[in-house]
């Protein structure tokens, strides 16, 4: 039998080596988002079609009304984002692990003149430097997956208010066709990330008081692919809304399909 001294040492162990796998994990993850922001060019070529912005605005119709609201930005990425929300009303505190991300989304907000409801820091989300229980909603575009969660889910309910939600609209990773893709084009992503399986995200969901979740793209899958044949952009365009409203209409009916999906957006409150 172990000592307890022993155990101890162990675990002092185990926590270092985690540390020092975080800060390698934010080295890796900045220095890609840096190069990312900073050159314009490691986007896939269907993102001409914008595929992702129809979520997006899934994702805004149910934040709903945040005018007189504090509200946290997880990853502001250059900005597109945060300007959206600063036209909701709220009151925007966003960050992001990129100085890049960070100088662009800047930019952006004074040119749109919201640079008075808005301020950036440049920080992980697995040490946030906010105080507790200060923000009314949290929202994240495609940054979860990025996370430890072991970390940042315990950080996310310490500065959420008792009662406010959390929105964010994420990758999943159920999907065989699109894990092959991944595998086959490893340029557009980090190491570390790892697309939401809903299965495995309910055990850090449980801590919430409550978690839905709603899935896009299933069908609307289908237009993507159509982008590479380079065939007239507006035509891909009628396709995609056309998939994504029959997407809407078989995922209610039948929702195991979701896993089958390439988005989720999942609403949690504290």
């Amino acid at each position: 039998m172990r000592s307890k001294d022993t155990l101890a040492m162990d675990t002092m162990v185990d926590r270092k080596t985690h540390d020092v796998d975080i800060e390698a994990r934010h080295a890796s993850e900045e220095i890609f988002h840096d190069n990312k922001y900073r050159t314009q060019s490691n986007y896939p070529h269907h993102y001409q079609l914008n595929p992702t912005y129809a979520v997006f605005q899934e994702m805004k119709q149910l934040i709903g009304d945040i005018r007189g609201k504090r509200v946290l930005e997880y990853g502001c990425g250059e900005g597109w984002t945060t300007v959206e929300y600063a036209a909701l009303g709220g009151e925007i505190d966003s960050f992001d692990i990129s100085s890049v991300a960070i100088h662009h989304a800047r930019s952006l907000l004074q040119n749109k003149n919201y640079e008075n409801t808005c301020s950036f820091k440049k920080m992980a989300a697995e040490q946030l430097d906010y105080e507790d229980e200060v923000f009314d909603v949290v929202v994240g575009f495609a940054i979860l997956h990025h996370l430890d969660l072991d970390k940042s889910i315990p950080e996310l309910l310490r500065v959420m208010k008792k009662g406010a939600k959390a929105y964010f609209a994420e990758p999943l990773g159920t999907n065989p066709i699109i894990n092959l893709y991944r595998r086959l084009t490893p340029q557009y992503r980090t190491r570390d990330e790892k697309p939401l399986v809903l299965d495995h995200f309910n055990t850090y969901a449980r801590r919430f008081t409550e978690f839905t979740h709603h899935e896009y793209y299933l069908t609307a899958l289908f237009p993507l692919g159509l982008v590479y044949l380079k065939l007239p952009m507006p035509f891909i365009q009628r396709i995609n809304r056309r998939c994504i409203d029959l997407d809407e209409w078989i995922l209610k009916r039948f929702p195991s399909l979701g896993k089958y999906a390439w988005y989720t957006i999942v609403r949690l409150v504290k």
